[in-house]
């Protein structure tokens, strides 16, 4: 424990950091309602999320909520939305998550204005976001010294074992969810003796129906028809399993052991490049996963039998594959339809007399096979070749035929260093 207290220790925000933080939110809400009041706006400012509750580690965001009156059309509390954004924030970017916000600095500060929907408790949501400002009344309802303590203990916990976040690149534990979790098992150490000795799904209340297909289920209490847990892997409910019984073994050594790497595989690694477009990870990502998943296909598909990959997103996307063939042999075996099939005789005079026959047809159990020769043998070129008509998504389509191809057993890139660092918790 004193282990993880001394990591809180160094990410609990200072007195002064607090203050900073009050004074710049304080200000831009006073400014945002004055703006409201003069332009006759039936509309509020609100902070959400962690600062907002007081269960936010050093650096965090400032997030500011003008939550608009629900009579108001979409396109009204967008457009006003930026308007005002833009009027606060003077050199503020315009981002797109399901509304488009504002998002700038203030003294060092990231600051998100953000358009909602005002809505009260069981009332019908417009879009998602709306949910947010009745989330920080629950919390903030619910909590005490002692709980936003664990509940920061919590999130120091999950960032270390790799599990915290819940951008769709990492599928782990948002804020939301760790508030939630100390609130209903009342604190840290409960919740690690019940994680620790969890079979299955994660349920949260326990008697709650098994109505979701995810593995982890935390009904969210704002909205009780919503699951807050969907966006966790089963991964990192595992990690969160595991590391818990770490916690409750007192064996904490093993979240710092460094593993030894051996790359000395006897296998073949190639690291695929591809422009990173200027658009939020959490669109890309999807994308980035269907174009591994396409060449992954493409290698599994010709013979060069891949094993193992993973994914880099920073200014590029890295995409690593090992296989355990670099080079196609020269012959492959052609499976061809069962003796039984009127479709048999049709595939013997289909490739008696073809030039790439190499041996056969031969009949092996109740099939006729033939043995052929490889047209193409190299991966760089069967790779390119199959993904020049591929959709891989309507963001990364453009940059298809610009795919760097890297021998990736000793590059100096970022995916290989993932790669070959893979542990417990990383």
């Amino acid at each position: 424990m004193d282990y993880l207290e001394d990591l809180l220790s160094e990410q609990i925000p200072t007195s002064e950091e607090t203050e900073k933080l009050g004074e710049i939110s304080s200000a831009i809400i006073r400014e945002i309602n004055d703006i409201c009041r003069a332009n006759n706006i039936n509309a509020s400012c609100t902070e959400v999320g962690s600062v907002s509750k007081n269960t936010n580690l050093k650096s965090s965001d400032i997030d500011i909520f003008i939550t608009f009156d629900k009579a108001y059309p979409v396109d009204y509390i967008e457009k006003k939305g930026l308007e005002i954004g833009h009027r606060v924030l003077k050199n503020g970017t315009e981002k797109y998550a399901e509304h488009p916000y504002v998002s700038g600095y203030v003294k060092g500060i990231k600051v998100d204005i953000v358009p909602a929907f005002k809505i009260n408790n069981g009332e019908k949501i417009v879009s998602t976001v709306d949910r947010t400002p009745l989330h920080t009344l629950y919390v903030n309802s619910n909590t005490n010294e002692a709980m936003i303590h664990d509940i920061r203990l919590l999130k120091v916990f999950m960032k270390r074992i790799n599990v915290y976040g819940s951008e769709i690149a990492r599928s782990g534990f948002s804020g939301y969810l760790c508030e939630l979790l100390i609130i209903h098992f009342k604190n840290f150490d409960r919740l690690m003796k019940h994680m620790a000795n969890l079979r299955g799904k994660l349920i949260v209340p326990e008697d709650a129906e098994d109505k979701f297909a995810e593995p982890v289920i935390i009904i969210d209490p704002v909205d009780p028809s919503r699951n807050a847990g969907a966006a966790v892997s089963e991964e990192n409910l595992s990690r969160l399993k595991l590391a818990s019984k770490i916690y409750i073994s007192g064996r904490l050594d093993i979240l710092n052991h460094t593993p030894s790497v051996n790359r000395e595989r006897g296998t073949h690694i190639r690291v695929f490049v591809i422009k990173k477009p200027d658009i939020i990870d959490d669109i890309i990502y999807p994308q980035a996963v269907r174009l591994k998943n396409r060449i992954w296909d493409i290698l599994h598909n010709n013979g060069f039998m891949p094993v193992a990959s993973e994914i880099y997103m920073g200014n590029d996307i890295e995409i690593l594959i090992e296989c355990k063939l670099e080079k196609l042999p020269g012959t492959k075996v052609h499976m061809g339809p069962p003796v039984e099939s009127n479709e048999s005789i049709r595939f013997i005079d289909m490739w008696n007399g073809n030039p790439r026959l190499m041996r056969g047809p031969y009949i092996l159990k109740n099939r006729v096979y033939v043995d052929v020769r490889t047209e193409q043998r190299d991966m760089e070129g069967i790779i390119r070749k199959e993904l020049r008509n591929s959709d891989i998504g309507k963001n990364l389509n453009e940059f298809r035929d610009e795919i760097k191809i890297i021998n990736g057993e000793d590059a100096d890139l970022e995916v290989v260093r993932k790669f070959f660092s893979k542990y417990l918790f990383n």
